[in-house]
């Protein structure tokens, strides 16, 4: 009996140690490098930190397996199919398109998308995808925050009536349900939304900016990110248009800004994260990451919007399979275990600060219906140097986007009839 006792007791002690598998499909190449390199370094750095510091989640180490997808499908589709087979509890997806494309395999195998994927609202609603998570979904509820924060600065929402607010976008890439939903927001309150589509290519920059600065919005909404963002700040700032009449709801590349320095002083950003490193988390990662020469990062690069991107994202993956292993006992997890965590994730102030990052993120809470956590967002502003929080905890307008949302779906599910429905009611055991 003791010899088996003994058998038994190594045996647990083997299992116990078998690493939680996690696939983070990467765009460090391609079209998306200047973006993809950077957010997948914050994401890679946090979890390093967490193996480096504290043997990785529940004192089970955590195994992330990077795969270059370089915004490829038929790459992505081989990498999901490798990790797949490799038993992997979550992947990350960093584009629209990747996300998409492995909606329906996922639902198949039983494995939760954390989808980093901006522009894709159908994410945040588990009724309709139970699979995939989409916190990084900001545009719908982003633009609700930036209305709302224009209209406290004038002392009320009825005091944008009569202005005019115009919305930068992708003519190839943007939702047109962030369109449509400005539009709303303007027919509501009384301001004229003009919008103003820019085609990317190097000989509309200027011309796209002449017609802003000849139309003089009262304000200008930037949806865009990387180095288009940069690229609007720059043509801005040559015809004269104001960067304190700017916010942009998805980052602009870092270096861009930087280039601007001082010019730039007033342009402001909606975020549902800060910007910097001035964090006991960044710390850790500069000690047992950074210090160890297992980071790829730039020496200035911790702390820039994208990376924090990352960190953001790897926070929620790390939390919702530290829940998904008390709820299991030890017993070795399941994509679906991770799914059902991701569910009932909650994260408060209390929390962000027990994690070294109190003051980085605003509460959020996901259900079986929200996957994306609906946090108030950040109003930060470039004052020539570096970002400065100049707005805390703006929420979104919850029924607007509610039923914006709500088309969304009803347009999604039109156009994906293939998609699996949802197979068990929240809540329910996987």
């Amino acid at each position: 009996m003791a010899v088996t006792a003994l058998i038994l007791a190594l045996c647990l002690s083997a299992e116990a140690a078998e690493p939680v598998r996690m696939t983070l499909l990467t765009n460090r190449t391609g079209p998306g490098a200047a973006i993809g390199a950077r957010v997948a370094n914050g994401v890679h750095d946090y979890l390093e930190m967490l193996n480096q510091r504290d043997g990785g989640i529940g004192g089970v180490p955590l195994q992330v397996e990077e795969c270059e997808v370089a915004s490829e499908v038929e790459r992505a589709r081989a990498c999901y199919a490798a990790a797949q087979a490799s038993g992997t509890v979550l992947i990350t997806t960093p584009d629209r398109g990747i996300t998409q494309d492995l909606l329906e395999p996922a639902a198949r195998d039983r494995i939760p998308i954390l989808s980093l994927a901006d522009g894709f609202p159908a994410g945040t609603r588990g009724d309709l995808l139970p699979w995939v998570f989409n916190p990084s979904s900001t545009v719908l509820g982003g633009i609700t925050i930036a209305i709302r924060y224009l209209a406290n600065r004038l002392g009320g929402l009825s005091e944008l009536q009569g202005l005019s607010i115009g919305l930068v976008y992708s003519h190839a890439g943007a939702d047109p349900s962030a369109l449509l939903i400005l539009q709303e927001l303007g027919a509501r309150y009384g301001f004229s939304t003009p919008l103003f589509a820019d085609d990317e290519t190097e000989a509309s920059k200027a011309a796209l900016w002449t017609r802003i600065a000849a139309a003089r919005p009262d304000h200008v909404i930037l949806l865009g990110q990387g180095t288009r963002s940069g690229a609007s700040i720059e043509e801005a700032l040559k015809v004269g248009f104001p960067p304190d009449r700017m916010i942009a709801l998805r980052w602009p590349d870092q270096d861009g800004i930087r280039r601007t320095g001082s010019a730039s002083r007033g342009f402001k950003e909606v975020s549902r994260h800060a910007f910097g490193d001035a964090f006991p988390a960044f710390d850790a990662i500069d000690t047992f990451v950074a210090d160890r020469g297992l980071s790829s990062t730039p020496k200035d690069g911790s702390g820039e919007t994208h990376y924090n991107r990352g960190v953001y994202n790897a926070v929620l993956a790390a939390e919702a399979i530290a829940e998904a292993q008390r709820a299991r006992r030890g017993a070795p997890l399941r994509g679906a275990d991770v799914r059902l965590a991701f569910e009932g994730l909650s994260i408060d102030d209390s929390r962000w600060k027990g994690l070294g990052l109190a003051g980085f993120a605003h509460s959020l809470t996901f259900t079986c219906r929200d996957h994306g956590g609906r946090p108030s967002g950040f109003v930060q502003v470039w004052d020539g140097a570096k970002w400065l929080r100049v707005a805390e905890g703006v929420p979104q307008m919850s029924d607007i986007v509610d039923a914006r949302l709500d088309a969304v779906v009803a347009e999604f599910r039109t156009a994906n009839p293939s998609l699996p429905a949802r197979a068990e009611p929240c809540g329910s055991l996987p």
